[in-house]
């Protein structure tokens, strides 16, 4: 029998526990080098973004995200939200932090150092306006990259930014990211280009492009 390939669709409950494991390897896989600098040589971003996934309203939850399956097999998510949400659900993450502290999943030291590096690394992000649509991830695993999930997912978002009536889907990018390319075939522009001295020289940061496509 051929598995169904399904349309992209919020998670039901049963396939978000099912996938949760996959979750923290496709945020990675979005920055390396940002969320490798952030969260540290551990593993610490498994920990923060599993706390996340099953929380509505923080920055990496099931909640916000799209997925498109191939029977069980998950092809690819995106993940996204208004633009003011961005900030709320950012806050409401580090919220997770004292609950993770309390529970000695993390230490003072961990997230001290998350804390700080965050904060520096979040000035190569240019601000979200409130009216558009903020896409925060969008990812496939390895094995199933370049079967097309990305590009339905991608279609799916800006759909329902359109009916929404958002001004414009709006994304952060690394410029080394080969997905670059792939959002200027989609018809995204870059608006801006922002760029660390002090991280590309000591943690090998390449420039963060800004990019939207108009709604």
């Amino acid at each position: 029998m051929t598995a169904k390939l399904n349309p992209p669709a919020t998670p039901t409950t049963e396939q978000a526990e099912h996938i949760a494991a996959l979750i923290p390897d496709l945020i990675r896989a979005t920055g390396p080098v940002s969320y490798g600098y952030q969260f540290g040589p551990g593993d610490l971003l498994d920990r923060m973004v599993g706390a996340s996934w099953p929380t509505a309203d923080t920055l990496f939850c099931a909640a916000c995200t799209t997925a498109m399956f191939d029977g069980d097999d998950l092809l690819g998510i995106e993940l996204g939200f208004a633009g003011p949400n961005f900030y709320a659900f950012k806050a409401n993450l580090a919220g997770l932090a004292s609950d993770l502290l309390a529970r000695g999943v993390a230490t003072h030291e961990e997230l001290a150092g998350l804390l700080e590096r965050a904060e520096e690394a979040s000035y190569l992000n240019a601000h979200v306006p409130d009216d558009v649509y903020y896409l925060h991830a969008l990812s496939a695993p390895p094995a199933h990259r370049g079967k097309g999930a990305g590009r339905a997912l991608l279609e799916a978002a800006i759909g329902r930014a359109r009916a929404a009536g958002y001004r414009e889907l709006q994304l952060d990018v690394l410029a080394d990211n080969p997905a670059v390319g792939f959002y200027q075939a989609m018809g995204l522009r870059i608006l801006s280009e922002t760029r660390s001295p002090r991280l590309t020289r000591d943690h090998g940061f390449p420039s963060e492009y800004r990019m939207a496509a108009a709604l």
